[in-house]
């Protein structure tokens, strides 16, 4: 019986060796070798040319291409178009790229393709908006909760500082994504605790349309006379409702913050429009959801000595982090940024 319990302990030993002696199988190759230049990532997002993409997301990517000597290459329809974005990612994942970056932001429905690319064997992840229901490999983008709580933080200081112990908040987002979802509750929740006679009296679709939001916005300013702020929480929304305030005549008697909408919105604090906008650090998370598509694809680090696609060793989630502009430092921002135009 002891020889037999020995020699079973010996062959767990090697069968566990076995199974955890593999090494990272890509750590024999520096970063940015000539090797793996013919690496493709692929970007994919509806809208992809959107002036904020151009502005803020196509330079982290380039960094990343030019920091790891890889391919990397933008997808997507130009418009607002879920089908054709759907469509998009199947046929890219297809084409067995070294790796994908979805923008998953848009619509809960992005989920299943990202599962299609992952059950293909091409590294998934997703950015500026999570889809938690997917096979993803990472979420690497905006706390959106967090986002939205810091925007019902700064209506409560507007909203007291303009001397209002209660308020009327309307909000701009896409309805259904998940994570304006979390966006509108971390609002609610902020002024719940901080000024709780401020409330949300109205959320209403953006669509990323100037247009739809500017009457989406009057549609609330019309049905709530008392109205006093109202929030913005993607790209075309702060102009919409910028355009309807200013339309109504009541600009100075709404108090807005607002997702960010390129350079030259910072302007409309300047001239006291918009007291608060949120800016994403679209640079860090896209040069970032490069280099872990690379660590992952050229298997630079294992969990245990586990293969990767058994043990995903990316992080599950990585918040990118904020920037909040407002009267106080929007001088620095645009000076410092001043180039970048």
């Amino acid at each position: 019986m002891k020889k037999l319990i020995l020699c079973t302990a010996a062959t767990l030993a090697i069968m566990a060796t076995a199974a955890f002696s593999d090494e990272p199988t890509g750590l024999n190759v520096p970063i940015g070798d000539a090797s793996r230049a013919d690496q493709e990532y692929v970007w994919i997002s509806n809208a992809s040319n959107l002036p904020l993409f151009v502005e803020r997301v196509y330079p982290g990517l380039d960094a990343a291409k030019k920091a790891l000597n890889v391919k990397v290459r933008i997808s997507g329809p130009s418009s607002v178009d879920l089908a054709a974005f759907i469509t998009t990612v199947d046929a890219e994942c297809t084409k067995n790229p070294a790796g994908v970056i979805v923008v998953g932001g848009w619509d809960d429905a992005l989920a299943a393709e990202v599962d299609k690319c992952i059950d293909k064997k091409v590294p998934t992840i997703v950015t500026d908006g999570d889809l938690p229901t997917s096979k993803r490999l990472t979420y690497l983008g905006t706390n959106w909760y967090n986002l939205g709580y810091k925007h019902g933080e700064y209506q409560c200081r507007y909203h007291e500082e303009a001397g209002l112990k209660a308020g009327e908040v309307g909000t701009i987002s896409y309805l259904a994504a998940g994570n304006f979802i979390l966006a509108r509750q971390g609002l609610k929740d902020a002024l719940a605790k901080n000024c709780p006679d401020v409330k949300v009296v109205a959320d209403e679709e953006s669509g990323t349309n100037v247009e739809q939001v500017a009457a989406n916005t009057a549609a609330i300013i019309q049905g709530h006379p008392n109205l006093t702020a109202m929030v913005g929480f993607d790209s075309e929304a702060g102009p919409g409702i910028v355009r309807a305030v200013a339309e109504s005549g009541k600009q100075g008697k709404i108090i807005i913050t607002s997702n960010e909408a390129g350079r030259d919105f910072m302007n409309s604090i300047k001239d006291g429009t918009v007291k608060m906008i949120n800016m994403e650090k679209y640079e860090t998370m896209d040069f970032f959801g490069v280099f872990y598509l690379y660590a992952f694809h050229n298997d630079l680090v294992r969990n245990l000595g586990m293969d990767h696609w058994l043990q995903n060793p990316l992080p599950a989630v990585g918040d990118s982090g904020l920037i909040f502009v407002t009267s106080e430092n929007v001088d620095t921002i645009l000076e410092a940024t001043k180039g970048a135009q």
